[in-house]
C-alpha cells in the first residue's frame, strides 16, 4: 500500500497561544429521543433524494447557538472541500485540487453532511484589482446550488495558507544554513502581495516564518496600498452575490489569519479588519430578508508563539455579535506541537471559554486524522463523542487532498516532489498520480455517525454510537412539541 501521508497538515504552534489565551433556559418542556425517534431531521449513513425532504432555511444565531427559521438548532457536520480554491502548484504534471464530481456529492448526502466549508480564493475572486470574477463566483454559486440540491448547506470560507500562493523560493540554494527554502501556497492575489524584497527563506519550518510572508501580513493589516480596504470590497461582491440565499449557511471571513506581531500591537489592526470586512457583507446584504452568519477566527501566532494569541473583540464590532460565530480548529492529538501536551478534551473546553467570554458559539471549522491506525481512530472517535458533548458542527480537513497539494509536496534536491503512497482525507488517493483509492469508510463512518440535522428547541444531551447507529437525544423546547 505504500507510505502513508501522515504529516499532511504542517506543524503549529498555535495551540499553545489558544491555551494560554482562554482562560438557562427554562425547562418548559423537554423532548428525549433514542434513535428511530428522533424529532428532528437525522443524518444517517444513507439519505435517499435529500433535496427534497430537507429545507435548507436561513440560518441565524441564538444564545450561542446556530439556529433555523423555524427556531430549531441546527447542526452543521460535514468536511472541507477545496476544489474551488487556487493553490501554488510546485510539481507542473499534478494539479493542486481535483475537481468534484456527482458521485462526491452523492456520497455526501449519503453519508449525511449537512454542509461543506467551501474554500474560496481572494486570487480568484480578484486576481486584478478592483476587477471580480464573474465567472469564478459562478462557479462557486454552482457548487451551492448543487449542495443544496443534495439537502447540504454551505459555508463559504475564504482560504489562506501562508498568505499567499506568490510567496515561494525560486533558488533554493539561496536559502542559507539554518533556513529552508519555502513551498508557496494560497490566498492573495499577486497585486496584494507586499513583501518588499525580503526573503522567502523559512526560518523556523513553519510556512509563516519567512521575512517575506511576515512582511506580507504585515503590510496587508497595516492596509498599505489600501490593501486591507481591499479585501473589505471584495468580500462585498461576494456577499452580493449571495445575499438572501438561505442554502449559504454564512461567510467564514479569513482561515487561519497569521500574527505577525506582538498580540497588543496587532488587536486594533486585527479588529479594524473585521469590523471592516462584516459593515461590507453587511452593507452588500442590507437588502435581503436576512444576514447571514459570518464565521471569525482568532488571528493565530504560528511562526512565533511568543507574539501571542489575537482574539477578536466585541467592541470592535459596537458590541453587536448578532450573526456572528467564533470558528476555532482544533488540532489537538493531530497536529503535533512541541513542548504542548493538551487532549481534544481540553482543547474543546478551551475554545468553548474562549467563545463564551465573548458572547458567542463555535463551529469547529477545521479538525481532522491522518492515518487509519487503531489509536488514531480511537482519537477521532473521542473527537465525535466530545462534539456530541458540546453540541457543536464542525468540518472535517479534508474531502479529497491532491498529491500536488502544497500540503503534500516537498523540497528535495533543489526541486519540489510529489510523495509517494497513500493521501489519507475522507477519500483515499494513490501517491503520486491521484489514482483513486475510493472512500475512507474508517473516518466517514465517525463523521457520518447520526446526529439530529434540526432539533425542536435547544439540544441538552446528545450522544450517538458509530458502531450501532444507536443515537440519543434531549432537547428542550419553549412549548410541548416545538
Amino acid at each position: 500500500m505504500g507510505r502513508v501521508l501522515s504529516g499532511s497538515r504542517p506543524r503549529r504552534r498555535a495551540f499553545a497561544a489558544l491555551v494560554g489565551a482562554a482562560l438557562a433556559l427554562a425547562p418548559v418542556s423537554s423532548v428525549a429521543s433514542a434513535a428511530g425517534a428522533v424529532p428532528a431531521t437525522a443524518a444517517g449513513p444513507v439519505a435517499e433524494q435529500p433535496g427534497d425532504i430537507i429545507d435548507l432555511m436561513p440560518l441565524q444565531t441564538a444564545d450561542r447557538r446556530i439556529v433555523d427559521a423555524a427556531g430549531r438548532d441546527v447542526l452543521l457536520r460535514g468536511a472541507n472541500v477545496n476544489s474551488l480554491g487556487e493553490y501554488w502548484q510546485g510539481v507542473p504534471t499534478i494539479e493542486p485540487t481535483i475537481p468534484l464530481s456527482d458521485a462526491d456529492w452523492d456520497l455526501m448526502a449519503a453519508r449525511g453532511f449537512s454542509v461543506v466549508r467551501l474554500l474560496i480564493t481572494w486570487s480568484r475572486v480578484e486576481p486584478t484589482r478592483d476587477v471580480i470574477d464573474q465567472a469564478y463566483l459562478d462557479q462557486v454559486d454552482a457548487a451551492v446550488t448543487t449542495a443544496a440540491e443534495h439537502g447540504i448547506y454551505t459555508v463559504i470560507d475564504m482560504h489562506q495558507d501562508a498568505y499567499s500562493a506568490f510567496i515561494f523560493t525560486t533558488d533554493p540554494a539561496s536559502c542559507p544554513p539554518g533556513t529552508s527554502p519555502a513551498k508557496g501556497w494560497d490566498g492573495a492575489p499577486a497585486w496584494a502581495v507586499r513583501t518588499d524584497g525580503l526573503s522567502t527563506c523559512t526560518v523556523s519550518g513553519d510556512r509563516n516564518s519567512s521575512p517575506a510572508v511576515n512582511r506580507a501580513w504585515n503590510n496587508f493589516y497595516d492596509n498599505v496600498d489600501g490593501l486591507r480596504d481591499e479585501f473589505a470590497e471584495m468580500w462585498g461582491a461576494v456577499a452580493a452575490r449571495f445575499a438572501g440565499r438561505p442554502e449559504v449557511a454564512g461567510y467564514d471571513l479569513l482561515n487561519e489569519p497569521e500574527n505577525p506581531r506582538p498580540a497588543a500591537e496587532l488587536q486594533p489592526l486585527y479588529d479594524a479588519l473585521l469590523a471592516d470586512t462584516i459593515g461590507a457583507i453587511r452593507a452588500a446584504e442590507s437588502g435581503a430578508p436576512f444576514d447571514h452568519i459570518v464565521f471569525v477566527e482568532p488571528a493565530l501566532p504560528a511562526a512565533d508563539i511568543s507574539r501571542g494569541l489575537v482574539i477578536p473583540n466585541p467592541a470592535a464590532l459596537g458590541g453587536d455579535v448578532a450573526n456572528v460565530s467564533g470558528s476555532v480548529h482544533n488540532y489537538a492529538e493531530s497536529i503535533g506541537v512541541a513542548g504542548l501536551s493538551i487532549t481534544i478534551e481540553g482543547m474543546n473546553d478551551l475554545i468553548d471559554q474562549m467563545t463564551a467570554s465573548l458572547g458567542v458559539g463555535n463551529w469547529g471549522g477545521e479538525y481532522g486524522f491522518w492515518d487509519t491506525e487503531p489509536e488514531t481512530l480511537a482519537k477521532a472517535r473521542r473527537y465525535a463523542a466530545d462534539e456530541d458533548r458540546l453540541a457543536w458542527g464542525g468540518a472535517w480537513w479534508q474531502w479529497r487532498q491532491s498529491c500536488g497539494d502544497p500540503h503534500a509536496v516537498a523540497w528535495s534536491g533543489g526541486s519540489v516532489v510529489a510523495p509517494s503512497g497513500t493521501s489519507t482525507h475522507l477519500n483515499l488517493l494513490g501517491c503520486p498520480g491521484n489514482d483513486d483509492l475510493g472512500p475512507n469508510d474508517a473516518f466517514l463512518d465517525i463523521l457520518g455517525r447520526g446526529y439530529p440535522r434540526a432539533t425542536p428547541g435547544r439540544i441538552d444531551e446528545l450522544r450517538s454510537d458509530v458502531d450501532t447507529g444507536w443515537l440519543k437525544v434531549k432537547a428542550t423546547a419553549a412549548t410541548a412539541g416545538g
